[in-house]
């Protein structure tokens, strides 16, 4: 093992019991462990988008020439020959407009007189984001998620298995009186008060279910620092002392 990779260790060893030390109390040793994470998965977040998503994007929108809107002449991109003006061309440079003028909305820009007065401007990008991921979550969620769970409430309620017909019922009751929790039109008393009783446990029992999933998620990343502290780290101490 060279030196950079026993410098990587010690440096992960430092960073998670800086982590771990929120147990005793939060210190500063605690929160420059905090930022660090917070400033690395941000600058990660963002050169792995640009990377992956934005300027591969970008390239092939301005060498599209299947999708030729009309052509007012050749120019030379990346060493490539492409018609001017096709619509992937076009999106990119809708995009950097909307990307200027979305820009304006930062704080920095608040102190600039001359651009503090056309702020305003970011309101029609955010509109025009707003609006077509609102259009396109709203489909996608109803075929995702909404149309698949009402289809998988059609269960048989009869049939030869005892098991699985018991299931069957347990799923559909809960179905129901969950959302019969949610109907706020009609008061919740009469023979809607021990329907909603019985919501209320489904919905008790999933948030228990959820909520023991994510502890053990989370106990699963302990166990992972732990195994790498006694089985990583403290290896390396013993090679230095030992």
């Amino acid at each position: 093992m060279n030196f950079w990779d026993i410098l990587g260790i010690w440096i992960a060893a430092f960073l998670t019991l800086a982590i771990l030390s929120l147990v005793i109390k939060e210190n500063p040793i605690y929160r420059f462990a905090e930022h660090i994470f917070v400033g690395v998965s941000a600058g990660y977040g963002l050169v792995n988008t640009i990377q992956q998503a934005i300027w591969p994007q970008i390239k092939g929108g301005l060498l599209d020439e299947k999708y030729l809107i009309f052509k007012l002449g050749e120019i030379t991109l990346f060493g490539q020959k492409v018609a001017f003006l096709s619509w992937g061309q076009f999106s990119v440079i809708l995009g950097i407009i909307l990307g200027l003028m979305i820009i304006t909305k930062l704080e920095i820009f608040g102190y600039i007189p001359v651009v503090r007065d056309f702020r305003w401007i970011a309101l029609f990008p955010l509109a025009y984001t707003i609006g077509i991921y609102t259009g396109i979550n709203l489909t996608a969620t109803f075929q995702g998620f909404i149309y698949p769970q009402i289809r998988a409430t059609f269960l048989p309620l009869w049939g030869e298995n005892f098991w699985q017909v018991f299931s069957n019922w347990v799923f559909v009751l809960g179905v129901i009186t969950s959302i019969m929790y949610f109907f706020f039109s009609t008061e919740h008393k009469g023979i809607m008060k021990p329907i909603v009783r019985l919501g209320i446990i489904f919905i008790m029992l999933a948030f228990g279910a959820s909520f023991g999933y994510t502890v053990m998620g989370r106990i699963s990343l302990l166990l992972g620092r732990i195994y790498f502290l006694f089985n990583q780290w403290l290896p390396t101490i013993t090679g230095i002392f030992g």
